[in-house]
């Protein structure tokens, strides 16, 4: 993590595909795919499963309420997905001490309403996966209670636990987020998350450094016997592990010892009913941070790095072809200081224009100028003699994230063609991403003069939506 780690504004990711060591790692893979977590989640999935992302975090202390932690369940309405999470105090071999997991108990038996067109298509938006107001966090409390036996509401917070813990949970059914406050440890976490092999054509497809049978399955899928015939290799594992949560008691986590309560409950309230606090986090930074005047390239990658952390309300389908954006919007997301650094520096830091539009020397910009540049990167994607490969690829995650890039364009499109311009902020993210994206692009894809025009134009219009937001140093 501290060599590969993206060191993000809200938290530093990494993922595992791309780091051989610890995919090797026979500890990565007892503690987020132990054959009898394996077992469990299959049977709660009714069949084989496969593991379709596999992901670190560190996460340091912090108030905030970005779409990052707010109260949510996880993108997929039309699936179910399960998850492991295995969090401990970073550094140390203790369980979490801040920035826990916390969750609405049996909100996991509700179903999730979704929207039908006149042509009987299905479809959802990340909107509806989120609470990030005082009346969505009320609707998830008063859901909760139908499903309650004793006086609720009922919030876990798993914290303050003399081991890491490892928590399986239905994340696309289960109302859920990551508890960040300022008190407490910073908080380092594995997570893995499994979807049934037929649900999607998602994989991760990395086997080299597996090594049994099962973990090449959850990497690469196969058929339903070819899973049992894994299973069974693994049986003594599994036998262990169950004879050992029946000799060790305390194993097992009783979550009524997590129950915020009180004064404790009424702050969780407070918090996730003020909504997202991200625009107030960026500022307070960004004002301790150099001007445009003094380190341009310097501003624009925090800046950067702020906002593509911002709200994105991106479809669902009910065929599931959403999944093929995931990579690139990951990428994107998730890019270090350095790596937005050499994209300003070799895609927009060269332009004539660049010192120009850093002094604010910027015009008009609208959401219909964001569809048309969209439009117009889409069209250069999808066209590009090297879309087939061969383009520059720094490793695994990028050849990952250049074959997701256009169907990510695609559906960028659809958001921003629900965008308001008086929407700042959902423009202002959606604006980052296209112009990353833009950027990336160019260099993957050989996108030569046009791509360059096309960012440059993309800079211009995040660069003026920018000025035009409270707080922004000039």
């Amino acid at each position: 993590m501290q060599n590969r780690g993206s060191r993000g504004a809200l938290h530093s990711y990494l993922d595992i595909v791309s780091s051989t060591p610890l995919l090797g790692s026979s500890g990565l893979w007892s503690a987020v795919a132990h054959p009898l977590v394996v077992v469990v989640i299959a049977h709660a999935l009714g069949g084989p499963i496969k593991i379709v992302d596999l992901r670190a975090k560190d996460t340091y202390p912090v108030d905030v309420v970005a779409r990052d932690n707010t109260l949510h369940l996880d993108n997929s309405p039309f699936i179910d997905e399960y998850k492991m999470v295995v969090t401990w105090t970073l550094g140390t071999t203790k369980g979490p001490a801040g920035q826990g997991l916390t969750y609405l108990p049996r909100t996991n038996r509700l179903f999730r309403q979704c929207f039908v067109e006149a042509d009987e298509s299905v479809w959802s938006d990340e909107d509806a996966c989120v609470f990030p107001s005082k009346a969505r966090v009320d609707q998830a409390l008063a859901l909760q209670s139908g499903f309650l036996h004793e006086a609720g509401p009922l919030v876990v917070h798993l914290t303050d636990l003399e081991a890491p813990c490892h928590t399986i949970f239905a994340a696309s059914r289960l109302v859920h987020h990551r508890y960040r406050t300022s008190a407490g440890a910073a908080r380092s976490a594995v997570m893995a998350s499994f979807h049934r092999t037929d649900d999607s054509a998602e994989m991760l497809g990395a086997q080299d450094s597996c090594r049994s049978p099962l973990q090449r399955f959850l990497m690469a899928g196969g058929s339903r016997e070819q899973f049992l015939e894994a299973l069974r290799g693994e049986m003594p594992r599994i036998v262990a592990a169950v004879d050992r949560m029946a000799a060790e008691q305390d194993l097992v986590v009783d979550p009524r010892r997590h129950l915020l309560t009180g004064d404790a409950f009424d702050e969780w309230y407070a918090r996730q009913c003020a909504g997202v606090t991200l625009n107030d986090l960026r500022s307070d930074r960004m004002a301790q941070s150099p001007t445009r005047a003094s380190s341009s390239v310097e501003w624009l990658v925090q800046r950067l790095q702020y906002d593509v952390q911002g709200p994105l309300n991106m479809p669902f389908f009910s065929d599931m072809r959403e999944s093929r954006r995931k990579r690139a919007r990951i990428r994107l997301r998730e890019m270090s200081p350095e790596d937005i650094c050499e994209v300003v520096e070799t895609e927009c830091a060269r332009s004539p224009h660049f010192a120009a539009l850093l002094r604010g020397e910027t015009s008009d910009a609208s959401v219909g100028d964001l569809l048309t540049c969209l439009a117009e990167l889409d069209r250069l994607l999808r066209t590009s003699p090297e879309r087939a490969g061969g383009g520059s690829y720094s490793g695994a995650t990028d050849e990952r994230a250049a074959r997701s890039l256009p169907s990510f364009v695609e559906d960028l499109r659809v958001t921003a063609g629900w965008l308001e311009d008086d929407d700042t902020d959902s423009v202002i993210t959606a604006t980052a991403f296209a112009l990353l994206a833009s950027a990336l692009g160019s260099r993957w894809f050989g996108l030569g003069d046009a791509g360059r025009r096309l960012t440059q134009r993309l800079l211009q219009q995040y660069l003026t939506r920018v000025s035009s937001t409270p707080g922004t140093p000039i």
